[in-house]
């Protein structure tokens, strides 16, 4: 299978009703990440799960959006929630034509199939020639050092792992990072670190919270069904310091030990046959 055993899915899955408060922020931050490269474009979200990211893309000016997903009943669950034009469909066989959308958005789905570069080589299909991939994965040395953190998990990848993969078909990969695990003190981004330095500062971490309600552990109902309308806001200034969930360039020799990387790969290259 493309995506591994459908059934790990389900347990990766991100559902708002019931997710962890830090997976469903960080579902969040990506996909406010991703719309802003979506308006006007015809766009492909892979592994679309129940819907709320491409519902969200949609809301935010995309001119079309599919999603695709292994699981039927997932795939149902999208039109009936969302009226999203949802496709059952496998990530390394991706049942669009060719050269039929603009966008493409996969997040946190290339570790789980079994061939990363088929699947790469069928998003570079499905894109047109000026097409635009956005794609995320865990950063293996701070997410699984010993490669064993996520059983379901069939390809974990370390950045220039990553880097390569994507441009081997892409002429353009811009690297970013989402949840830093550390950061030296002298970096902002340390505001948002889980390992900050400045939490050893007393009232840092009251502080934090009061700024950035997304860090607070609770995570009530009402908060979860409007997902869609947080993927739509924007974190504000001060906030956006202390929120791990948003997307930041990656710097090289930055310190930085991110969690997520995140790529936007653009000028696919044409497919030899």
């Amino acid at each position: 299978m493309g995506e591994g055993d459908p059934g790990s899915l389900y347990t990766e899955r991100m559902l708002p009703e019931q997710a962890h408060p830090r997976t469903f922020w960080e579902h969040v931050g990506r996909y406010r990440f991703a719309r802003d490269f979506v308006r006007g474009q015809r766009t492909l979200d892979i592994a679309c799960g129940e819907g709320y990211g491409a519902a969200a893309l949609a809301k935010a000016g995309a001119s079309a959006v599919i999603g695709v997903d292994i699981a039927p009943e997932t795939c149902e669950q999208a039109r009936l929630k969302y009226g999203l034009d949802a496709r059952v469909g496998d990530a390394q066989a991706i049942p669009l034509p060719d050269h039929s959308v603009d966008r493409v958005i996969s997040f946190e789905t290339i570790e789980h199939v079994d061939n990363p570069a088929g699947f790469v080589d069928e998003v570079v299909r499905v894109l047109g020639p000026d097409g635009i991939f956005i794609v995320s994965t865990p950063n293996r040395p701070v997410y699984s050092p010993d490669g064993t953190s996520n059983p379901y998990h069939l390809v974990e990848l370390d950045e220039p792992e990553f880097v390569e993969l994507l441009r081997s078909r892409f002429a353009s990969v811009k690297l970013y990072s989402q949840f830093p695990r550390s950061a030296p003190w002298w970096s902002l981004r340390s505001f948002a670190a889980e390992k900050s330095p400045w939490l050893k500062i007393k009232g840092f971490w009251r502080l934090s919270t009061g700024i950035c309600p997304e860090l607070r552990p609770e995570l009530g109902q009402e908060e979860r069904s409007r997902v869609v309308d947080r993927i739509l806001e924007n974190t504000s200034f001060p906030a956006t310091l202390f929120n791990p969930y948003v997307v930041r360039p990656r710097r090289p020799g930055s310190g930085e030990q991110p969690y997520i990387l995140i790529a936007v790969a653009s000028e696919p290259r044409p497919i030899k046959t």
